[in-house]
């Protein structure tokens, strides 16, 4: 069950099928967040209530909810990285607790084989000195016997671009990224160490989201993940929006904003309402 809080919520149902659109806020709205670690050990944060953290922060990795690069309207997800060292990652976790000041799963949010597609929106800021392959990439995060009283076998699918033979990232501007069944992931952790070859190709990095399935038909689905860092050398910004997921005919999609724009008045108001008083002041004036 999604926990909510702070968020707009439309669902609309045709036949068997619902969609879910939620809008996520900075904790400092309408201002933005950077939440930030400068020790080696993961550090995370929640995003109010809304089932969504700031994760696995650390080395002087940043993210918050920010008004750097608006995807729609006032905000995204933003990333920074100074270093080779830093991380920084944005997760929904069904049911989260902290752990050592981190945050991990206790729930799922259905089994793995019904997972259809997942998606997301992302930015690399021109000025990034990283490898030019290296963008914010997205997980899904699994629990691969399906028990989640076991921890040995959790890990994740990450998309990357460049094991599809797109490269370089594109930069200063939007990119749309959706996976489906026939999308190459690599994993980690799951009990298979780090890119496993499921499919005893030459290459590590072209098992499909099907074949993983295939091969984890017991799995279920504790999370999604998308963020930056670890080993990327250099200078890295940019930022994520929309992150989305099909699950049984449900999707879900959440966009991350600073503030409602309907929430902001604009430009002008003030003085209109102020001049609008004093003129009414003045026929009051005038009938006595």
């Amino acid at each position: 069950m999604l926990r909510i809080s702070c968020v707009a919520v439309t669902c609309l149902f045709l036949g068997l099928e619902a969609e879910a659109s939620l809008i996520v806020f900075s904790n400092n709205s309408p201002g933005s967040d950077a939440f930030t670690n400068p020790s080696a050990f993961n550090q995370g944060s929640p995003v109010g209530a809304s089932g969504w953290y700031y994760n696995n922060v650390r080395n002087g990795g940043s993210v918050g909810i920010a008004s750097n690069i608006p995807w729609n309207t006032t905000g995204s997800v933003y990333f920074s990285s100074p270093n080779g060292a830093a991380k920084a990652d944005i997760e929904y976790l069904p049911g989260a607790v902290p752990v050592s000041g981190n945050y991990v799963s206790t729930s799922s949010l259905g089994r793995f084989s019904d997972l259809l597609s997942f998606s997301y929106r992302w930015y690399r800021v021109g000025s990034s000195t990283v490898a030019v392959h290296l963008h914010p990439v997205i997980r899904v995060l699994l629990d691969a016997d399906g028990n989640l009283a076991t921890l040995n076998d959790r890990g994740g699918l990450v998309y990357e671009r460049v094991y599809l033979g797109l490269t370089p990232a594109p930069v200063d501007q939007w990119v749309s990224e959706t996976v489906t069944a026939s999308t190459y992931l690599w994993n980690f952790g799951l009990g298979l160490g780090f890119a496993a070859n499921i499919n005893s190709t030459p290459y590590a990095y072209d098992a499909t989201l099907a074949e993983w399935q295939t091969y984890f038909p017991n799995a279920v689905i504790i999370g999604f993940s998308a963020g930056v860092g670890s080993g990327w050398n250099g200078v890295f910004s940019g930022a994520v929006d929309e992150i989305s997921w099909t699950i049984a005919g449900t999707s879900t999609t959440t966009n991350f904003e600073v503030y409602r724009v309907a929430d902001i008045p604009e430009p002008g108001t003030g003085v209109m309402i102020g001049m609008a008083l004093a003129l009414l002041a003045r026929r009051l004036l005038r009938r006595r």
